[in-house]
């Protein structure tokens, strides 16, 4: 047989024509004179396939990726090595070059190739969100009978900091839309339910208190018919605080630590762990501020009674000796809280 195309009959044949002729006209690869990509412009997010997508590239990354995927390799392509460049960016429009190497029956193969990647910018759903102030959830901070410290509020914008941020790379809707503070305690407005129930577990874990969470509807998705919703969800945090005193089913104590899940405080009388659940937060009653410790001094001592002064009349008062008092002496100061008219001898911290 002879190539029509050269006339040569010693070649092998590909199909109806000549080996030599057939890679004078093969390519490598195939890839588009011009490919498009649509990005978001505040976060690189990439829109794709109607669905948008954020990979955390970078644009130079991007473009290299759209290159790659561009790229159809023949099958018939062996030991295929490709190079990309970028050799220049005109505005949106990155100029590429293409340097490719591969075995096609037998024989090597180089061959160059360009392509412009155009960035086509516009703004995700979230960006525009985020840019117009959107939010799903409200936490209501307060605080029972009392206004929040100053250290609470500190703690909190903490709290909420650094949960928005961890979440962050991987939501663009865990953000903080707005900060309002007002009278009765302060709203955090947070960009997703998500984010927002994240939020509040962190702050639970600190604070603890007794949560309540109230849906509302906003409006109805035009496209699926279903209900928007808007959450509101308060914390309320105990009228007592951290080394505050309480009184809890017939138990005197300082509160030691509080969670999410339950109140440890030490008994004034016995020393031991009293435990209470904020489902069961309305039954216990708040006794004694840390601010309302006084100061007292030991006046005598007996193996089983130990007398200090009044802290307010300085009159002896005789106590019952507990073992955390065995080491005292005549004439130390102790801490001491007087509750419904009952002195308790502190231990030292």
């Amino acid at each position: 047989m002879f190539c029509p195309q050269c006339g040569n009959t010693h070649q092998v044949m590909v199909g109806n024509i000549c080996k030599i002729c057939f890679l004078k006209d093969f390519k490598l690869i195939s890839i588009p004179q011009d490919i498009g990509v649509t990005l978001c412009a505040h976060c690189h997010s990439q829109s794709k396939e109607g669905k948008w997508k954020d990979l955390g590239l970078s644009e130079e990354e991007i473009i290299y990726q759209a290159l790659e995927e561009a790229i159809d390799v023949d099958d018939i392509v062996s030991d295929i090595n490709i190079e990309l460049e970028i050799l220049q960016m005109r505005g949106s429009i990155a100029e590429c070059f293409i340097n490719t190497h591969g075995n096609v029956m037998g024989e090597d193969m180089d061959q160059e190739f360009h392509s412009n990647v155009r960035l086509n910018k516009s703004v995700c759903p979230d960006c525009s969100k985020y840019n117009s102030g959107y939010y799903e959830a409200v936490i209501q901070l307060r605080a029972d009978k009392r206004p929040l410290s100053k250290e609470e509020l500190q703690t909190a914008d903490k709290i909420i900091k650094e949960t928005l941020n961890r979440m962050w790379e991987k939501s663009r809707m865990a953000y903080l839309a707005q900060r309002v503070e007002m009278k009765e305690g302060i709203d955090y407005y947070i960009g997703s339910q998500k984010a927002a129930r994240k939020v509040i577990s962190a702050l639970r874990d600190v604070f603890g208190g007794v949560m309540k969470e109230s849906p509302r509807l906003i409006s109805q998705d035009k496209s699926t018919g279903k209900g928007l919703y808007r959450t509101w969800i308060s914390l309320r945090l105990p009228e007592f605080q951290k080394k505050d005193f309480i009184k809890y089913e017939g138990h005197t104590g300082q509160v030691k630590s509080m969670n999410s899940k339950k109140i440890i405080a030490k008994d004034l009388e016995t020393g031991q762990s009293i435990r209470a659940l904020w489902k069961d937060y309305e039954q216990i009653k708040s006794s004694a501020k840390f601010s309302d410790i006084q100061i007292s001094t030991i006046t005598s001592k007996s193996p089983t009674e130990i007398q200090i002064l009044h802290p307010e009349t300085f009159q002896p008062v005789d106590l019952h000796i507990k073992d955390h008092m065995n080491d005292l002496e005549i004439g130390k100061e102790v801490s001491v809280i007087q509750i419904d008219g009952k002195i308790y001898i502190l231990p030292d911290e």
